[in-house]
């Protein structure tokens, strides 16, 4: 009994797929074709597309935003440490080879 499941579920299926691929299209008995030339007209053409590649806007990189002063209020809180100091400034670089003098 099972054997005949079987065998019937593979012919049905073996049907099914050649209905999908149009086997029975002469007949009359086909899927549904969903055809839409208005959407093939509408389609980008991407050899159609040109791009331009822009120079660099500077060389020199943004300085770095500084924090508001006034974006924080001071903590009221005791349990926050005030910072006394900032911290102190690096020494100027000091160049490593002499520089030529002006002729």
């Amino acid at each position: 009994m099972l054997k005949f499941w079987l065998v019937l579920l593979l012919v049905l299926n073996a049907a099914v797929l050649a209905w999908q691929w149009d086997a029975f299209a002469r007949w009359g008995h086909g899927p549904q074709q969903q055809r839409e030339p208005e959407r093939l007209q509408q389609q980008v053409h991407p050899e159609a597309l040109k791009f331009e590649v822009m120079p660099p806007a500077s060389v020199t990189p943004p300085p770095p935003a500084l924090p508001d002063a006034n974006a924080w209020p001071p903590a009221a809180d005791a349990s926050v440490p005030e910072i006394a100091s900032p911290a102190p400034a690096l020494p100027a670089p000091t160049p490593l080879a002499p520089q030529a003098a002006p002729r």
